[in-house]
């Protein structure tokens, strides 16, 4: 009796790579390529977030500013205020389209790569700048932890703590001026009343219900709605000095 050689079992085909999902990616800003066509669609969302983003840094810096005077903006705000708080101050919308152009330049090279990157992967081949501006720990096809920041994601923390600082400044610079009797002096009549008060005021700020001053003769914040106030005079524009108080 002859036995039959069984043949071996053939191996398994290889399967195929699978291709890399968003959830293969940590920290990768790949709703880029998919916002785009959503807002070419539907233009009214770029005009959305964009006052959502100008909204938000507006309500940041009044809080810093605002909080040298002592004041609680955010008691005397009302709805409208929250949305108009980013467009009283036109540094901070010059710092917000700042931020975006800083961080969208940071994106185009992780962009440009998930767009051709047969492309970018001659480029690190052949040329040796290629390296340097495609370069494969900052690949966006290469798996990270959690915790494993992509560059473009440094630049974008680092551009949020960096202008939130900027602002915080910029409103102390602010207030220090309006303290040290910058500003436009007023002169403020109230509602029932024949004389204006005694002194000098100076505008802080203003929502739809009340008007904010600062008095430089006594260090005095005052809030006052807007029924109380009668009558308010634009005295022509100088520094505050004390001694032009002691003499009226």
């Amino acid at each position: 009796m002859t036995e039959t050689a069984v043949p071996p079992a053939p191996a398994p085909d290889a399967q195929p790579a699978q291709p890399m999902t968003s959830d293969d990616y940590a920290n990768r800003m790949r709703w880029l390529p998919r916002l785009i066509p959503l807002i070419k669609r539907e233009p009214g969302l770029a005009i959305t977030l964009a006052y959502f983003l100008v909204g938000a840094v507006g309500l940041w810096s009044s809080y810093w500013y605002y909080r040298e005077f002592g004041l609680p903006i955010l008691e005397y705000y009302q709805v409208s205020d929250f949305l108009i708080a980013g467009l009283r101050d036109p540094f901070n919308f010059l710092a917000l389209l700042v931020m975006l152009a800083v961080a969208l330049l940071a994106y185009l090279t992780a962009w440009y790569e998930i767009r051709h990157p047969e492309t970018v992967a001659a480029l690190r081949d052949e040329k040796f700048w290629g390296r340097l501006v495609f370069p494969r720990h900052a690949s966006p096809f290469r798996r990270r932890r959690w915790y494993d920041l992509s560059p473009e994601a440094v630049v974008l923390l680092g551009l949020v703590l960096g202008s939130g600082s900027v602002m915080i400044s910029h409103a102390d610079d602010r207030a220090d001026e309006i303290k040290q009797g910058g500003g436009t002096p007023l002169r403020v009549t109230l509602s029932g009343e024949r004389l204006p008060l005694q002194g000098e005021a100076r505008l802080i700020g203003t929502t739809s219900t009340h008007l904010l001053l600062y008095w430089p003769a006594n260090g005095r914040t005052e809030v006052m709605s807007h029924e109380a106030v009668a009558r308010i005079e634009r005295l022509p524009r100088h520094r505050y000095r004390r001694a032009d108080e002691d003499k009226r």
